[in-house]
C-alpha cells in the first residue's frame, strides 16, 4: 500500500474514533481463560429448526444432551456440550469443536449461520474451505463459576429483548449485562446476530438477595481484559452500527471519550497538521530507500528462483527412491498436494539428526525434534526400503484434517532414507503417561483426563472410518500411537499400516501378512488376517483397559513369569467375576486413589469388554462408542464439579493446580 493511502486511512479511523459514539461500539467477546486443560459443561442454544437427529450429528452428541426449549412458536435446543480452554488462532478462550464435512457450495458464514447458529469463531476458515473435505469448527462457549449456573451461548434473533432472553433462559437481566461487554456502552440495545453469554439458573431464578460481588463469572481474568479481544464471531444478520471493517475482523474501540462539538474539530485540526507533518517526512524518506529498496527487491526475487530450483532438485531426489507408480499416487491426490522439503532444511532443523533431539523410535524409524520456519515439528526417518509404509502413511494423511488426527506438514528423501514431516505434539505418548509416568517425567493423569482422552482417540479413529471420503482402518491403534497435547487432548497418530476398505457391509479384506503389535490384535486377525474397522474397535478396547488399569497390553503373569498375561484377560475376567465392581476396583490403576466416580469407571470399563468381542459382529461402530463416551465425559465432570473445586479436573494430573 503506498505511503500516502496508508496514512489517509489512519487519517479516517482518527477522526472515526474521536467522532463517533462509543454507545455504538460493540463487540462479542470470547471468555478468556489461563489453564489450556480447564472444563466444564456448557449450553449452545440452537434456532435453526433441526430436527434432534441432524443436531445430534452436527453436534457430536448424544440424545440425552439435546433438550427443547419454547420459543413463541417453534421450539429451539438446548445442546449441553463439554466446554475446554484453547488457543485458537492466538486467542485463548472456551471452545467446544465440531467437525463438519464441507460441501460443494458450502461457505464458513453459511454452515456457521444456518447450521450452528452462527456461533462459530473465525479463525482461517475461509480460505480453507474446500468440498469434500473436513473442517474443525470452533463454537464459542463459557464456564460459570457458580454451581447453580450453567453458562449458555445465545445468538440473538429478531423481536429479542433482554427481558425475553432473561426469562426464556431462566437469568437476571443484570447478570447478563455484567458477563457481556456488548451490552456496557448501550445496555437497552441488541442486534439479531450478536452472540451472547447467558448465566443460566439451573434450578431456576432464586429469591431476591443482596447484592452479589461482581465476579461470580469464572473468567480467570478480570472481564476488562476481554475488551483486547478482536470480534472474530460474525452473523449473515450481524450488522454492527458505527464500525469499519478491516479483513472481515471487526475493531473495537472501547471507552472512548465524549467530546463537545468545539473540541472535536480542534482535535480534527490538530490531527490534519500532525498527518500533513507525517506525510512529508515519509516522502523524503521514502524518495532517500528508494534505490536501496529496488536493490533489497532484487535479492529477494534471486532468493524465490533459489527455493523454486532448491523445491525441484529435492523432488527429483525423491524419485530416486519410489517409483514411477508411487510418484503418480503422490501426484495425484484430490487434495493437498504435501510440501516437499529440502534435505539441507531437514538436516538443519534437526541438528543432523543429533542424539539429543531423537523424541521417540519404533518399527518403521526414528522420530526427531526439529524447527522449520520457526515451527516445532516431529521428522520421522525411515530406511528408503520402508517406502510401503511410508507411502500409505503420506497417502492417508494428505486427505485427512481432523483436530484429532495428527497433521503432516510435507516429506523429503535422499541419503537412502524417507522423511515425514509432522506437527510437533508435545506432551508425548499416551503410554508415557500411563505407564511409569513419573519415571518418564509425567504426573499421573486424572480420572477426567483420561475420560477426555478416550474421547477424543474415539472422535479420531470415528473420522477416518466414517467422515472421510474412503474409509481407512488404521491397523495400529495402541497407546505410544495416541499423543498428547499441553491441554492433554490426544491426537491419533502413525498411520504407516492404514488401508482403504469400502463402504459396504462386506468391507473387510485378507491381508497377506499379519501385522500391528501384539496385545492389541483381534482373534480374527490373528487366525484369518482379516482387517475391518472392527480390528480398530478391539484395539481401542484395549486402550480402555490401558486407561482404567495403567498396566500394558501385555505384562509378565505372576504366577507364571516365563508366560506374557494379555490385558483383555484381565477385563473379561472382571465381568466374569460374581462381583464385577469389586473386581474392577481391584483392578483399577493405583495412582487414581479414590479420587473418581465408581459409576464411569464401570461404564467406561463396559464400553472396554464391549469393544473387545471376540465376534467382531457383536463390537459396536465406532459412532456409537463416542456417543457412551461423550456421556461419560460430562458425568464426570459434573462429579469433580461437585467436589468443589478440591480435585484436579482442571489441571488433568495429580499434582495439584
Amino acid at each position: 500500500m503506498a505511503p500516502r493511502n496508508w496514512v489517509f486511512l489512519l487519517l479516517v479511523f482518527l477522526i472515526h474514533g474521536i467522532l463517533a459514539d462509543p454507545a455504538s461500539q460493540v463487540t462479542q467477546i470470547p471468555f478468556s481463560c489461563s489453564k489450556l486443560s480447564n472444563i466444564c459443561n456448557s449450553i449452545l442454544y440452537q434456532h435453526n429448526g433441526l430436527t434432534e437427529k441432524n443436531i445430534s450429528s452436527l453436534y457430536s452428541v448424544d440424545a440425552s444432551q439435546i433438550q427443547t426449549i419454547d420459543n413463541g412458536d417453534s421450539q429451539d435446543h438446548l445442546i449441553t456440550v463439554p466446554c475446554s480452554c484453547q488457543n485458537v488462532n492466538n486467542t485463548v478462550a472456551y471452545f467446544y469443536d465440531v467437525s463438519y464435512l464441507i460441501k460443494p457450495r458450502d461457505t464458513f458464514l453459511g454452515v456457521s449461520d444456518q447450521l450452528y447458529s452462527g456461533q462459530a469463531w473465525i479463525g482461517d476458515e475461509d480460505e480453507g474451505f474446500k468440498a469434500n473435505t473436513s473442517v474443525t469448527l470452533h463454537l464459542l462457549c463459557g464456564c460459570a463459576e457458580i454451581d447453580s449456573q450453567i453458562m449458555v451461548t445465545y445468538t440473538v434473533q429478531q423481536g429479542d429483548t433482554l427481558i425475553d432472553i432473561a426469562n426464556r433462559l431462566s437469568a437476571e437481566v443484570g447478570e447478563l449485562q455484567t458477563v457481556n461487554n456488548v451490552l456496557l456502552g448501550e445496555p437497552g440495545f441488541i442486534q439479531p446476530g450478536w452472540v451472547l453469554f447467558v448465566p443460566m439458573y439451573k434450578n431456576g431464578i432464586p429469591p431476591p438477595r443482596p447484592p452479589a460481588s461482581k465476579k461470580n463469572i469464572h473468567t480467570d481474568e478480570s472481564l476488562a481484559a476481554n475488551s483486547n479481544f478482536i470480534a472474530n464471531v460474525r452473523t449473515a444478520e450481524s450488522t454492527p452500527r458505527g464500525i469499519f471493517t478491516l479483513d472481515n475482523h471487526m475493531e473495537v474501540y472501547e471507552g472512548a471519550p465524549r467530546f463537545s462539538g468545539n473540541h472535536k474539530w480542534v482535535i480534527i485540526f490538530v490531527v490534519l497538521i500532525v498527518v500533513i507533518a507525517l506525510l512529508l517526512c515519509m516522502s523524503i524518506i521514502m524518495f532517500m530507500k528508494r534505490k536501496r529498496f529496488q536493490e533489497h527487491h532484487d535479492k529477494e526475487k534471486a532468493k524465490v528462483v533459489s527455493k523454486t530450483m532448491t523445491f525441484h532438485r529435492s523432488a527429483s531426489a525423491h524419485t530416486r527412491h519410489l517409483s514411477k507408480e508411487n510418484m503418480e499416487d503422490i501426484t495425484g491426490f484430490d487434495t493437498e498436494r504435501p510440501l516437499v522439503y529440502d534435505l539441507d532444511e531437514i538436516a538443519e532443523a534437526t541438528n543432523d539428526f543429533d542424539d539429543s533431539r531423537k523424541i521417540g523410535e519404533g518399527g518403521y524409524g526414528s522420530v526427531y525434534f526439529g524447527i522449520l520456519g520457526g515451527k516445532e515439528v516431529a521428522i520421522k526417518k525411515m530406511r528408503s526400503n520402508k517406502s510401503k509404509e511410508f507411502l500409505a502413511e503420506l497417502k492417508v494423511l494428505c486427505k485427512i484434517h481432523h483436530i484429532n488426527v495428527v497433521e503432516l506438514l510435507g516429506f523429503a528423501s535422499g541419503d537412502d532414507h524417507l522423511y515425514l514431516v509432522y506437527e510437533f505434539i508435545s506432551n508425548g505418548s499416551l503410554s508415557e503417561h500411563l505407564h511409569d509416568p513419573l519415571l518418564k517425567g509425567h504426573q499421573p493423569l486424572s480420572w477426567t483426563a483420561r475420560a477426555q482422552i478416550a474421547l477424543d482417540t474415539a472422535k479420531g479413529i470415528e473420522y477416518i472410518h466414517d467422515h472421510t471420503k474412503e474409509r481407512y482402518v488404521h491397523r495400529d491403534i495402541k497407546t505410544s500411537n495416541i499423543l498428547l497435547d499441553n491441554g492433554l487432548r490426544a491426537k491419533v497418530a502413525d498411520f504407516g499400516l492404514a488401508k482403504l476398505v469400502g463402504r459396504t457391509n462386506d468391507d473387510d479384506f485378507i491381508a497377506t501378512r499379519l501385522v500391528g503389535t501384539p496385545g492389541y490384535l483381534p482373534p480374527e486377525s490373528v487366525k484369518e488376517l482379516h482387517v475391518t474397522t472392527k480390528t480398530d474397535v478391539f484395539a481401542f478396547g484395549v486402550v480402555l483397559a490401558e486407561l482404567i488399569t495403567g498396566k500394558r497390553a501385555l505384562m509378565r503373569d505372576n504366577q507364571e513369569p516365563n508366560k506374557m498375561k494379555s490385558l483383555i484377560t484381565v477385563i473379561t475376567r472382571v465381568f466374569e467375576d460374581s462381583d464385577p465392581e469389586g473386581a474392577l476396583v481391584s483392578i483399577r490403576d493405583g495412582s487414581l486413589r479414590d479420587s473418581y466416580p465408581m459409576d464411569d469407571l464401570y461404564k467406561m470399563a463396559e464400553v472396554s469388554y464391549w469393544c473387545l468381542s471376540e465376534d467382531p459382529v457383536n463390537r459396536p461402530e465406532v459412532g456409537e462408542i463416542v456417543e457412551s463416551l461423550a456421556r461419560i465425559v460430562m458425568s464426570s465432570i459434573e462429579w469433580e464439579a461437585s467436589l468443589g473445586g478440591s480435585s484436579q479436573v482442571f489441571s488433568g494430573v495429580f499434582d495439584g493446580r
